[in-house]
Parts: structure tokens; C-alpha cells; sequence
């Protein structure tokens, strides 16, 4: 097989579940009406319908639902290693409870980052760490803030590159304010603080 193939068979075979648990129950991939319907693209790539995100379950160490993103860190443009495979990172998002807004949040990212890429929003930077995103969740997330991952592993090696595991978690009005006054990694250790993880939860109180 290709460099492509044997790092996507080694990230969603062998690193996916040994991180996260199980095999998931495969992959909810993006669709050709997500970028119609959400960002007015008719115009799309078939590589881009390979991207797509998985759900894991709880497991006997873990109580909360996982879910993660695959695609981003294939190396569709290069058939040699490099420092990054592909973009150079996948995407996570925790939650207490199955939840299909989960999926469709990092749908949606997803979409939008490929979109970056191919320079749709000028020479806007692909998301990383401390970015604040807008995408409500009822009741009370108004925005996404992308953080590193504190009981997941920051990262994971294959054979196509390095890639980092950007974790999504939700902020409310308040603490967008915050972040912005000061910084989204201050805001970042408050979470941590006060919840104790940065599990994705709509209904929880501010902690500003």
C-alpha cells in the first residue's frame, strides 16, 4: 500500500483505539450538503468525503463519550514522511452523554478547516490551539475554544508525520469576554480548575 493508506489504516486500526478505546462504530463522514448547505461550496473535492468523525463509548477507564476526527492528518499531497502528516492535527470533542450534536459540531470544523486550506478564507490560519470559534449549543455555549487536550495524549506519531489532537470545548458569553480581556489559555486554566476536564457541557454555569 501507499504511505496514504498504511498511516490511515495505522491511525483509524491501531492508534484510534488503543487511544480512545474499542473500534468506534464507524465513521460519520462529511458530505457533499455540508458544504452547500452550510458554507455555499458546490465545488468540492472527493477527497474531501473522506473525512469524517468517529464516536467512541465510555470504556472501564473512561466514563464519557469521545468524539474524533479523521482525515486531516492524511498525507494525501506527499509520498515521503514529513515533520506533520497532512494538516498535522485531528480534532476531539468529550461529552457526558451520545449526543448527534457532537458529530455535527466537528462535522463542521472539519469542513471548515479543509476550506482554509484551500485558501477559501484568504490566508486565515487553519485552527489551533486558543482559537474561539462562534457556533452556539443550546443553552448556554456560545462559542468553541480549542484547547490541549489535559487527559488525552497532546499528540501521536505515524509513519506519514506528527499530529497533534486539538480538544473542542465550549465557553459561554462571559467567559468569551474573559478570554478576550485577557487570554484563551488563562481561560483555558480555569476550566480546568473548576471543572476538572474539558468535557464539552451546553447546560453548564459559567465559571466567570
Amino acid at each position: 500500500m501507499s504511505l496514504l493508506e498504511d498511516s490511515w489504516e495505522q491511525r483509524e486500526e491501531q492508534i484510534y483505539p488503543e487511544l480512545f478505546g474499542g473500534t468506534g462504530e464507524g465513521i460519520y463522514p462529511l458530505d457533499a450538503s455540508l458544504f452547500k448547505n452550510q458554507f455555499g461550496i458546490d465545488d468540492i473535492d472527493p477527497r474531501w468525503l473522506h473525512y469524517g468523525v468517529f464516536k467512541y463509548a465510555p470504556t472501564s477507564d473512561r466514563s464519557t463519550w469521545v468524539y474524533v476526527t479523521s482525515g486531516m492528518s492524511n498525507s494525501w499531497e506527499s509520498d515521503k514522511p514529513e515533520e506533520y502528516s497532512g494538516f498535522g492535527t485531528e480534532f476531539i470533542l468529550e461529552t457526558n452523554e451520545e449526543n448527534d450534536w457532537a458529530i455535527n459540531t466537528l462535522r463542521s470544523l472539519v469542513a471548515f478547516n479543509i476550506l482554509v486550506s484551500v485558501g477559501q478564507y484568504g490566508d486565515k490560519p487553519l485552527v489551533d490551539y486558543g482559537d474561539r470559534i462562534p457556533m452556539s449549543i443550546e443553552p448556554n455555549i456560545s462559542n468553541l475554544m480549542v484547547v490541549k487536550p489535559n487527559q488525552f495524549p497532546e499528540s501521536f506519531d505515524l509513519i506519514s508525520g506528527k499530529v497533534d489532537i486539538l480538544q473542542i470545548t465550549g465557553i459561554t458569553p462571559e467567559e468569551l469576554g474573559y478570554a478576550k480581556e485577557s487570554s484563551s489559555e488563562a481561560l483555558a486554566n480555569k476550566l480546568f480548575e473548576s471543572q476538572g476536564s474539558f468535557i464539552l457541557k451546553p447546560d453548564r454555569l459559567g465559571v466567570i
